[in-house]
């Protein structure tokens, strides 16, 4: 499997910010867009945690068209912050923000649970990872 990597030029400074693609997929297994997440980002965790903190005191707004949408952007500028990238074009070009799941679920709901199960299953890997690396070098020491 090849990688894909961005041409560059003799003046091109090019870092591995340890960035991966997530396809985002309908059931159906459509592709409707990706999210790039950067496992390597250590302060994913403390922004998450403000934004979780946000959504469990965000109350609906009334249902005048006006305060829709400032608390749609207001969520979007949310989750754009927790991710580094822009949700509208990421997540939100795909369903609104409040749009009603069959679960029950307002999609910018899912959109938290999907990033929660990302940085997890990342910061897991990634921790799991540099174990193993530490205890190669350390275990000399507990023999």
């Amino acid at each position: 499997m090849s990688k894909k990597y961005a041409k560059q030029n003799a003046n091109d400074i090019i870092i591995d910010d340890g960035s991966k693609v997530y396809n985002i997929k309908n059931r159906r297994g459509e592709v409707l867009g990706e999210f790039i997440f950067r496992p390597t980002d250590t302060n994913i965790v403390n922004r998450y945690e403000e934004v979780v903190a946000y959504f469990n005191q965000l109350k609906l707004p009334d249902n005048s068209d006006e305060a829709m949408k400032e608390a749609e952007k207001e969520i979007i500028e949310k989750i754009s912050y927790l991710v580094g990238a822009d949700a509208g074009e990421t997540f939100f070009s795909i369903l609104g923000a409040f749009s009603p799941l069959a679960n029950g679920e307002l999609f910018a709901e899912q959109v938290i649970s999907t990033i929660a199960k990302v940085i997890e299953k990342e910061l897991s890997v990634r921790t799991t990872k540099v174990q193993r690396r530490m205890n190669k070098y350390v275990a000399k020491y507990h023999n």
